[in-house]
């Protein structure tokens, strides 16, 4: 397999999966103190400590992140918000008919969007994913490419 950048033919190449997964570290620190004082109520001494503990990525890493799937609950919760207030508005104009549009929008909305990301998280993101598996970024010029198979035979 040819792993040189069909951009600038540079062969510092990396798997864009190794560039993600090398770019993020965890983090964990503690740091404590100790000091001394002198002041008009005489000597005092203190102590204090800290702790750090979370999770550090590169912007690289970040470029090199692998497709997300779409997501259901907060764009379902967002519709949901919306029936809400179009609800609230509706009311207050007392037009029982504008109510059930209003309902009828929510509904074809939630399913419409479940059936969207269902079909996505399905057919699109395995692809996605796949060709991601796939991919090497150039650290010369930044280009993304899959290789192409070498047609040399052993």
């Amino acid at each position: 397999m040819e792993l040189t950048c069909p951009n600038c033919n540079s062969d510092n190449t990396q798997r864009l999966s190794a560039v993600f997964e090398n770019g993020i570290s965890t983090v964990n620190n503690k740091t404590h103190g100790v000091g001394l004082g002198l002041g008009r109520g005489g000597l005092a001494i203190g102590a204090a400590g800290a702790s750090t503990s979370g999770t550090s990525q590169t912007v690289l890493s970040q470029r090199a992140a692998p497709p997300d799937r779409k997501p259901y609950l907060v764009p379902l919760l967002k519709i949901f918000g919306g029936f809400v207030v179009a609800s609230v508005a509706v009311s207050a104009l007392g037009v029982p008919i504008l109510g059930a549009l209003v309902t009828l929008a929510w509904i074809t909305a939630t399913v419409g969007w479940t059936y969207r990301a269902a079909q996505y998280n399905a057919k699109t993101w395995p692809v996605q994913v796949e060709q991601w598996q796939r991919s090497f970024l150039c650290h010369r010029c930044h280009h993304v490419f899959v290789p192409i198979p070498s047609t040399e035979s052993l």
